[in-house]
């Protein structure tokens, strides 16, 4: 980032919560398209630490944007499920998902 943005005028500050929630959600889409791109299907990706790190006990945001994500994923022709006590996602392009997921969904 050379500059801040303007968006974080004191004059916005109001809006600092959405702005939050559209930033981490644009971090999401970012780190799941590395996992996507870099690992196998039975690999899953880790929700309980991404959104630790992002959102910590925000769990209203969490489900939104796990619900958000799949929709965007499904689209693109990707199936995903929840595993592990809604901690792991696992994102696979066949019919079945990969042996080590135990769906229990969002």
């Amino acid at each position: 980032m050379i500059d801040f943005p303007s968006k974080l005028n004191i004059a916005n500050k109001n809006n600092f919560k959405k702005l939050h929630y559209e930033r981490t959600l644009c971090y999401f889409r970012r780190e799941l398209y590395e996992h996507i791109i870099k690992n196998e299907e039975s690999v899953y990706f880790e929700l309980d630490l991404f959104f630790k790190k992002h959102l910590k006990n925000e769990n209203e945001h969490i489900q939104k944007m796990v619900d958000k994500v799949i929709k965007e994923l499904n689209q693109l022709g990707w199936k995903c499920k929840t595993s592990f006590g809604n901690t792991a996602l696992f994102i696979y392009s066949t019919e079945n998902p990969p042996i080590n997921c135990y769906e229990d969904g969002f």
